[in-house]
């Protein structure tokens, strides 16, 4: 399959969710988007959770480079690779509003589906592990307590999931650059203790 309809299809599929959410997301609804036969989307993608599977894959690796881009390990500093976290998170809120809604709904269904369920675990370990890179490279790591360590990068998805949930439901009362400003202070405080 080439790359151009794999993009168009997962596009699509993306558009769906947003607009349906994936319990009401169908087959002929990604292929109306997509603006191709059903039989053809049927042909790349035999079942919806083959396609979901994809996307969710495809989810990952976007933002497995993105946060490529926002964290620097050799050149740049905590503080600085903390922003970078927090920043790749906020850009996704701002920005692409539609995979943090899929994101929430791939949650939910991982809650009836072991397959999705097991891609979510995977794709939320190396989001912590990431973070867990982030934070080890400070000195000051070594003398926070080994339950403290295990529990940071938990309560720094948390943190971002929380800004993504408060902020989509009222994005007029949020305010997401000083939340992220204070979540940021607050961790690192942990390093200063």
């Amino acid at each position: 399959m080439s790359k151009n309809i794999t993009k168009k299809i997962l596009d699509a599929t993306l558009e769906v969710i947003a607009r349906e959410k994936i319990s009401g997301t169908r087959m002929h609804l990604i292929a109306k988007e997509a603006n191709m036969s059903q039989s053809n989307l049927h042909y790349y993608y035999p079942t919806k959770n083959d396609l979901l599977i994809t996307l969710m894959d495809e989810l990952q690796k976007r933002f497995s480079e993105k946060r490529v881009e926002s964290v620097d390990l050799k050149n740049k500093s905590l503080n600085e690779n903390i922003s970078g976290l927090f920043m790749e998170k906020s850009d996704v809120i701002l920005n692409h509003k539609k995979v943090d809604y899929a994101q929430f709904d791939y949650w939910v269904q991982g809650t009836v589906d072991h397959n999705i369920k097991e891609k979510f675990q995977k794709s939320f370990n190396e989001w912590r592990n990431n973070i867990t890179e982030v934070l080890s490279t400070s000195e000051a790591y070594k003398n926070i307590s080994s339950s403290i360590q295990e529990m940071l990068p938990f309560i720094m998805v948390s943190l971002m999931m929380g800004a993504s949930m408060q902020y989509l439901i009222d994005e007029e009362k949020f305010d997401l650059d000083e939340y992220f400003k204070v979540a940021k202070k607050l961790i690192l405080q942990i390093f200063q203790a």
